[in-house]
């Protein structure tokens, strides 16, 4: 009965990381898109400037 509630334990722990690890792995992609999306606003800004 112990060994069953440890291996629930484990697993709900094992589950508990994987989800972090994807939220994670979803904050620096979505990091990564405003990143890109705030060098190309620059970008533009800089080109309207030199118009």
């Amino acid at each position: 009965m112990e060994q069953h509630k440890n291996n629930k334990n484990s697993n709900e722990q094992n589950t508990q990381e994987h989800s972090m690890v994807c939220n994670d792995q979803l904050f620096f992609q979505e990091l990564r898109i405003a990143a890109e999306e705030a060098e190309r606003d620059h970008i533009d800004a800089d080109q309207d400037k030199a118009k």
